[in-house]
């Protein structure tokens, strides 16, 4: 018994396809179906890495628009205040000056009086006269 006559007994007892020799076989239906499956997946995951990519983007841009908006409002609210406090003074302002003219027209009032005897015209000698006459005899 020598390892040739053996190896060409194994060969007797395994039937050979009636088409001659072995043939080379591709993928079959299933691992075709399964093949096609991690390409869609591969596709699909592109897909979804682009989308996260741009959601991302998105994300980003909306944060930063967000945060420009809070800082915008805060100028704004800072703004406000400032305005709010001018217009307290304002009004403290005005209140002071309307009291100021009060007075202001109270003393224009006692000049105006003043005046008005100071120019109002004065009687004639006769008349005086005339007039301290009758005093003197009533």
């Amino acid at each position: 018994m020598n390892v040739e006559t053996r190896s060409q007994q194994d060969r007797d007892l395994i039937p050979r396809p009636p088409g001659g020799g072995p043939r080379v076989v591709g993928p079959g239906r299933k691992e075709r179906a399964y093949m096609e499956d991690i390409v869609a997946l591969g596709r699909r995951g592109a897909a979804l890495s682009n989308s996260l990519r741009q959601s991302r983007g998105e994300l980003e841009s909306a944060l930063l628009i967000e945060r420009g908006t809070q800082r915008f409002a805060d100028r704004l609210e800072e703004r406000l205040a400032r305005t709010e406090a001018q217009k307290a003074r304002a009004l403290v302002l005005v209140g002071s000056l309307q009291q100021e003219v009060t007075q202001v027209c109270g003393q224009l009032e006692l000049a105006q009086g003043q005046l008005a005897r100071l120019t109002a015209p004065k009687p004639g000698i006769a008349r005086r006269l005339f007039k301290a006459l009758g005093r003197a005899q009533g």
